[in-house]
């Protein structure tokens, strides 16, 4: 099995009901404390982060949740490279369907690792029930088959979320290369790991990890609130019907890609 890796600020009362979820189970985590930017004075949250970098992709500057958020995590991947060992690296509000355990547990690593350096369990401020729908409008290209699991890259990894995720030690190397120094991007800012750092990022389907976010406010939730400007309703039903059209337009590429893949396995090309 895994390592399995739980971040969470110290002292928090979610350590005891994740730690509880896998004792369960019979599995042990290694609880990482999560870095709090909260208590930095002026003058050391801003030689921490890069505002400015923040500001030119996301029109925003990040919040002290956020910066904290990239730097726990950051902190965590130089002990998965040492240990040669691919983990799991969980936010202590990760709620875990049963095929966490029974699936991804027992995946063999160096299949996962043949397709991904990181593969995203859970997608952020994704409630169950409305996952199958989710499943519809962000299908999968190219999905594969790795033991009991697939895996693939959607159409759209924008800030899919930190909630749960494996990454292998080869994979965390990479991560710790490119995203050191100041902290001007999300940390679930997937698609700049992929085109700046070289990182293979791939989604599980179905989920197995979900978030929280309706029983335990997250602070990085608020501070990120007061910072980003909220869609009117009239824009969001505006864009109901351009959402159709796009999945439409997505599973007919899926479906393109899946008959070429047929194709090439049924003719392939020789040398």
């Amino acid at each position: 099995m895994f390592d399995i890796y739980v971040i969470s600020l110290p002292g928090s009362p979610r350590r005891a009901s994740i730690e509880k979820v896998l004792a369960d189970r019979g599995l042990e985590c290694q609880f990482e404390n999560a870095f709090d930017a909260r208590s930095l004075d002026g003058d050391a949250f801003a030689e921490l982060c890069d505002p400015m970098e923040a500001t030119m992709r996301y029109g925003r500057p990040l919040s002290r949740g956020e910066v904290g958020c990239f730097y726990s995590h950051r902190s965590l991947w130089p002990k998965i490279a040492r240990s040669g060992r691919a983990a799991i690296i969980l936010e202590d509000d990760a709620m875990l369907d049963d095929a966490f355990f029974e699936s991804v547990l027992h995946t063999s690593e160096s299949a996962l690792s043949a397709n991904a350096d990181v593969v995203l369990l859970g997608r952020s401020k994704l409630a169950r029930r409305h996952a199958k729908i989710t499943y519809v409008y962000e299908p999968l290209m190219r999905a594969s088959r790795v033991g009991r699991l697939w895996i693939g890259v959607p159409f759209k990894q924008w800030t899919s979320g930190s909630v749960g995720y494996w990454i292998s030690a080869s994979g965390a190397r990479k991560a710790l290369d490119h995203a050191c120094g100041r902290i001007g991007r999300l940390l679930d800012d997937w698609p700049w790991h992929r085109d700046h750092g070289g990182l293979r990022i791939a989604e599980l389907r179905p989920y197995v990890v979900w978030e929280a976010f309706e029983t335990m406010r997250s602070s990085i939730a608020s501070s990120r609130d007061v910072l980003s400007k909220r869609r009117s309703f009239a824009y969001e039903m505006a864009l109901k019907p351009l959402r159709v059209i796009r999945t439409g337009g997505r599973w007919l590429v899926v479906a393109l890609l899946m008959a070429t893949a047929s194709r090439e396995k049924m003719y392939p090309h020789h040398e």
